[in-house]
């Protein structure tokens, strides 16, 4: 009886939480990060400021949250898509589709990021930077470092596998991962200026053409320049 509710009472305050972390996320896109306050995001929420603070400390703290979460979304997806049974390119495909939808539905905070920069200095302190030292800024990097291991890991078995069984070039798969990886974060960034968007599924179509066939007419020989 007592395992049951306490398991009753973590689910409800893992909606709470969820609902508290959708409404920072609303308020700051609204008024950027510097300008968003905890008072803001507490009646956004429609949860009491004292309620907020019993969840998180400040604003920091629920935007490092945001960004955990949203890397925790894809890690979760990739490491189930690299352990289905599909064919390693309709892996690579379902695993393009999945980082460019999941991007698509973040794409405020990826335009956030990429505008503001007292939010952009905050992530540049605690991703980058070694002088940053408290502990749950400590733990933060710790975790984010991990699961993104997790993500370039889970991709790199992909194409290794796609090498092994002769569907992908003989090259190393960390390379490969590198520069799809650099595609979908520039395609995602370009899409801030386009006035006519393709669905997350097209971009995927088309990214996916692309690298399985190629650009050029004919094979480059080595030392060729042009």
């Amino acid at each position: 009886m007592k395992l049951a509710a306490q398991e009753r009472k973590e689910r409800i305050q893992a909606g709470y939480k969820k609902l508290m972390l959708a409404a920072a996320e609303r308020v700051i896109c609204r008024h950027g990060y510097q300008s968003a306050t905890m008072d803001e995001i507490a009646r956004e929420a429609e949860f009491s400021k004292a309620t907020l603070y019993k969840y998180f400390k400040n604003k920091g703290e629920i935007f490092l949250e945001i960004i955990l979460q949203y890397i925790e979304e894809i890690r979760s997806e990739l490491i189930t898509i690299s352990q289905s049974k599909l064919q390693p390119e309709d892996k690579l495909k379902e695993i393009i589709h999945t980082v460019v939808n999941i991007q698509s539905k973040k794409e405020n905070i990826a335009r956030l990021i990429l505008q503001d920069k007292s939010l952009h200095d905050f992530l540049h302190r605690i991703f980058i930077s070694i002088k940053e030292d408290k502990h749950e800024f400590l733990q933060a990097k710790k975790f984010f470092r991990a699961k993104r291991e997790e993500v370039f890991g889970a991709a790199c078995k992909v194409i290794n596998e796609g090498i092994e069984k002769g569907r992908f070039i003989q090259t190393s798969s960390v390379l490969i991962v590198k520069y799809v990886r650099a595609m979908i974060e520039g395609l995602v960034y370009s899409r801030f200026w386009e006035e006519k968007r393709l669905s997350a599924q097209e971009e995927t179509d088309q990214m996916f053409r692309l690298l399985m066939e190629g650009i050029a007419t004919k094979p480059l020989q080595k030392g060729d320049t042009k």
